[in-house]
């Protein structure tokens, strides 16, 4: 079992342990084959000649079909939730794109979507995010996407997508440090600003986040999250 594996599995544990916290929709599916580099499929499939998927990709993803949790913190903590639903990412990277904001898209826009294959959302809080890995040649490592819906009423965001600045096995480690607790993914960019007044939602979310999770799981590290979440607000 490699250590993405192990934080992950730690992790769905821990939110179906925790008393504090109502798990919903949880699932572990079943343990596929392991790669090491990467899987001969991707040889024949048109537009992949040159894209990159390297050994630490390769080695750092979970063989599991899908791991998936919901959960929200029970009276009297603040309230919180979380979603992650991930999987095998070779299978995910198979899947078709995400399909584009509106039918009047710009183009650049839809070259943009075209490009993703979603590996992380959240279908019950239903908010619309997700995360994906961005298909692009000669890249290494690939380069890691969240889209949220809510930026298109944010002033200071461009777009509704933004990049994050993990590769995807580090994603992988801080959604299980984070238990994938509703923004997250927003400490590690700086594309948009935190402190923007249409984010401070999101800000409150996350500031409940570092004082209700490293209570609950004393056993992660959360000091570099902290660090971050201090570095934006």
């Amino acid at each position: 079992m490699s250590g993405i594996e192990s934080d992950l599995f730690r992790a769905y544990r821990e939110i179906e342990s925790a008393v504090q916290l109502r798990s919903q929709y949880v699932n572990l599916g079943e343990l596929g084959m392991e790669f090491h580099q990467r899987p001969t499929l991707f040889a024949g499939l048109p537009g992949w000649e040159d894209v990159i998927l390297s050994q630490d990709l390769c080695q750092n993803t979970p063989r599991v079909t899908e791991i998936k949790a919901y959960w929200s913190t029970v009276a009297p903590l603040p309230e919180l939730q979380g979603e992650f639903c991930v999987g095998d990412v070779f299978t995910d990277l198979i899947q078709p794109p995400p399909e584009p904001l509106w039918e009047g898209s710009p183009p650049e826009d839809r070259a943009f979507f075209s490009s993703i294959r979603v590996v992380d959302d959240a279908p019950v809080i239903g908010t619309g995010h997700w995360a994906g890995i961005r298909i692009l040649p000669h890249t290494d490592p690939l380069e890691m996407w969240f889209y949220d819906p809510q930026l298109v009423r944010i002033p200071e965001a461009e777009k509704p997508y933004f990049r994050i600045d993990l590769t995807y096995p580090e994603y992988l480690r801080n959604l299980a440090i984070t238990k994938g607790a509703l923004g997250w993914q927003y400490l590690f960019t700086e594309t948009v600003p935190l402190n923007s007044p249409g984010l401070r939602e999101t800000m409150v979310r996350l500031q409940d986040m570092m004082e209700i999770l490293p209570t609950l799981f004393p056993g992660w590290d959360y000091g570099p999250i902290s660090e971050r979440l201090e570095a934006r607000l």
